[in-house]
């Protein structure tokens, strides 16, 4: 049996770790430990000011005033 691995820098701590070549681990397995009580960055909140809301444009009122001179 053969498995291939790759060197990997761990991108939340900078210690070096083996990953299986097919796989896609950017932590080593401290981190993933660490960063498990987290959220999923789907479910995180929008950062930033809130997004505007718009005002609904009523037409039939417009195409109405504008009609009736």
């Amino acid at each position: 049996m053969e498995l291939r691995v790759q060197l990997k820098i761990c991108e939340g701590c900078g210690s070096l770790f083996y990953r299986a070549e097919a796989g896609g681990a950017i932590y080593c397995h401290g981190c993933e430990e660490k960063l498990r009580d987290f959220p999923a960055p789907e479910s995180r909140k929008k950062r930033g000011r809130p997004a505007r809301k718009t005002i609904p444009k009523i037409w039939a009122v417009a195409a109405a005033a504008g009609g009736a001179r």
